[in-house]
């Protein structure tokens, strides 16, 4: 069976954690710990992959917008594409030309780009009827 990426949408998801310094430390005084959430839509009814990466809150929305911004690099393309050669779907997400400049090396897109592999894992395991 081929399974098609369809769409990729994106949720901004923060939790107000500062408010009480929970998980605060030295370096992350004030942090509102915070999931960039991504759900991978396909062509078969019910099946779709979803992913995460964490954040201390500002910037999470640039987080989104980097997803959003890879987004044509996943949507169109079949599962079997991508798990047949996860090292190459990985590089072409981190390392996109016009994108890696935004830090493919622990910058926001390598963020995104951790929450795109996060969802194709739980696709493939869905999809395979496995545990992840």
């Amino acid at each position: 069976m081929t399974i098609t990426i369809t769409a990729i949408e994106t949720h901004d998801v923060r939790f107000p954690t500062s408010r009480t310094l929970d998980g605060s430390d030295a370096v992350n005084v004030d942090p509102d710990y915070s999931a960039a959430y991504v759900i991978l839509r396909t062509d078969q009814s019910g099946l779709e992959g979803h992913g995460l990466t964490f954040t201390n809150g500002r910037g999470n929305d640039v987080t989104c917008a980097a997803i959003k911004a890879l987004g044509p690099r996943v949507k169109g393309r079949t599962l079997e594409s991508i798990t047949s050669d996860f090292e190459r779907f990985w590089y072409s997400l981190a390392g996109d030309t016009q994108l890696r400049w935004l830090g493919p090396e622990k910058g926001v897109i390598h963020l995104a780009t951790g929450a795109l592999v996060n969802a194709v894992w739980d696709l493939y395991a869905k999809a395979e009827s496995k545990p992840l």
